[in-house]
């Protein structure tokens, strides 16, 4: 996280940027600051440029716009960052989630390595209920994976749901299992530190999932979720079940997550306050 450099623009749509979280492929992440329409309360937002190259296509940004109109209107969940708008055929396209005082699970494992079982079975019950929530109003998240699934002292956050602009497919149901088989795939990695599959993680990969390092307790559900045919996957809310029927996920992260994230976590919600100042966080 680091301020602006004088090449960043200074606004985007109607939210004045503040700082910069990151770049990637798609464009640069921005620590925003706005109201999304008039009338609105300013909230801080990850405000995303894309290059307008990956949305030449017409029907892509009609269905990205629409996604993010659902979700901002139809989607309450508390492990789903909520859509703050996107404005997709200026020159400079753009995309806003409110912001998620976080680091990724990608980022953690690498630093820290692979999470304990518990802490496993808490964060899947909340990426799989954050699936029901986009599933419910007919949106699949198309790529998730630990570098968007963002940890905080309060809940797991998933972000970038619908980005996976190169990956669309006929919708639905694979769609959605798709989503499941990601999942998966994600906890393997909090797990044991690599991927179940080699090079690649697509559901239509033919060997078998590799599992070692995972708990044993933890195999038979991921194992189902990896299952080759989409329609043999369970659904998230049925995952949600297996794997945290203690409901761990409603406590807050900071009460299961290993220590070394929580002071990780807590030194970036730090210099999130330090960049923004601690007006635009309500203190």
């Amino acid at each position: 996280m680091t301020g602006l450099r004088s090449t960043d623009p200074q606004q985007l749509g109607p939210y004045r940027l503040h700082g910069v979280l990151g770049s990637g492929r798609m464009g640069t992440v921005y620590l925003g600051r706005g109201a999304p329409r008039r009338g609105a309360r300013k909230q801080l937002v990850a405000v995303r440029t894309l290059r307008r190259e990956l949305l030449r296509d017409r029907p892509l940004r009609a269905r990205l716009r629409q996604e993010m109109q659902t979700v901002g209107m139809g989607v309450r969940s508390a492990y789903v960052a909520d859509a703050a708008g996107c404005e997709l055929d200026s020159d400079q396209p753009w995309i806003a989630g409110a912001f998620v005082p976080g680091v990724s699970l990608e980022a953690l494992v690498a630093l820290y390595g692979p999470m304990h079982e518990g802490a496993v079975r808490a964060l899947g019950g909340a990426l799989a209920r954050a699936l029901t929530a986009l599933h419910a109003v007919q949106v699949s998240h198309r790529d998730l994976g630990a570098h968007n699934v963002l940890l905080t002292m309060d809940t797991p956050r998933v972000v970038d749901y619908g980005l996976a602009l190169g990956r669309m497919s006929g919708g639905g149901s694979d769609e959605q299992a798709d989503d499941v088989f990601d999942l998966a795939a994600t906890l393997v990695f909090a797990s044991s530190g690599h991927r179940p599959f080699a090079g690649n993680m697509l559901p239509m990969a033919r060997e078998d999932p590799d599992l070692t390092g995972v708990p044993d307790g933890l195999c038979p559900a991921l194992f189902a979720c990896l299952h080759k045919t989409p329609e043999s996957r369970p659904s998230p809310k049925v995952l949600a079940h297996a794997l945290d029927l203690s409901e761990s996920a409603e406590q807050p992260a900071g009460q299961w997550l290993p220590e070394p994230y929580v002071l990780e976590i807590e030194a970036m919600t730090e210099a999130a306050r330090r960049l923004t100042s601690r007006r635009l966080f309500g203190r």
